[in-house]
């Protein structure tokens, strides 16, 4: 075997690696960018007189994960947060429990009009124990969709060389499979 082919063959890997490696650098960003995934449970105490049937489960969920117990005044009920809640509740004035981090690139595409289609799936790093209990999982679906997604659901992300021959993204990274 002539010499320059070998030393292709054993730079292959390494110049792979670092192409995907700056495609998962860019996606991130782009992650990075958006919100911090949460519940959307923002206005605390909450009274009781404003709910209803679905947003009582949701109550009742919170309320088994040690988030929040119902206080009962002399004239009113209302959803307060508890230690546990105010706790979480205050890391960002919401009930969060992560963000999308690019776990691995399944496919780099070259396409015909000079783009680039990059499919991943993802992780969300540290999920907090009340995200993963059955009631939270049940009365959020996002949540649940996103959590059973992790490792399994695929995203893509489309870039296009600018100019000066740097990875632009375009657009957000999307979602393509539908699990639900």
């Amino acid at each position: 075997m002539k010499p320059s082919v070998l030393l292709f063959i054993v730079t292959l890997p390494c110049c792979s690696h670092a192409r995907t490696s700056a495609y998962v650098n860019l996606i991130q960003q782009a992650l990075d960018k958006q919100p911090p995934l949460c519940l959307g449970e923002i206005t605390w105490p909450l009274p009781e007189q404003h709910e209803s049937t679905w947003v009582y489960a949701k109550m009742a969920a919170l309320s088994d994960a040690g988030l929040i117990m119902m206080v009962r005044g002399s004239h009113n009920k209302q959803w307060v947060l508890t230690d546990k809640g105010k706790k979480e509740f205050k890391k960002k004035g919401d009930f969060c429990y992560g963000k999308m981090r690019v776990n691995h690139i399944d496919e780099i595409t070259h396409n015909k009009d000079g783009t680039v289609s990059v499919v991943f799936d993802y992780r969300i790093d540290d999920i907090p124990l009340w995200a993963k209990t059955p009631a939270i999982r049940s009365a959020y679906s996002t949540l649940d969709n996103l959590v059973a997604g992790i490792k399994n659901t695929r995203y893509q992300a489309n870039f296009i060389l600018n100019k000066a021959g740097n990875r632009i993204i375009i657009g957000e990274p999307y979602q393509l499979d539908l699990f639900y």
